[in-house]
């Protein structure tokens, strides 16, 4: 699971922080489909106290999942 990590001192979820890479990695993999299943991937970021981000995804399939969440992690690298 991929995940993003902030200096946050008050430990509040940020939403301008959530809203920017929501877009960003939406523009990432938005053009990804499964070949087999023909289905786009979902993902939500989950915040998770004090500095954390997890990138959570639901896909058709396993296979698929795991190709998007390398890609995922290789654009947050």
């Amino acid at each position: 699971m991929n995940k993003i990590v902030f200096q946050n001192p008050d430990g509040q979820p940020k939403p301008a922080i959530k809203q920017t890479y929501t877009s960003i990695i939406s523009a990432s993999i938005s053009e990804m489909k499964c070949e087999t299943h023909d289905k786009s991937i979902e993902f939500e970021l989950v915040f998770q106290a004090p500095n954390i981000y997890f990138v959570e995804t639901t896909a058709c399939c396993d296979e698929f999942k795991s190709i998007v969440e390398d890609q995922i992690a290789r654009m947050l690298s």
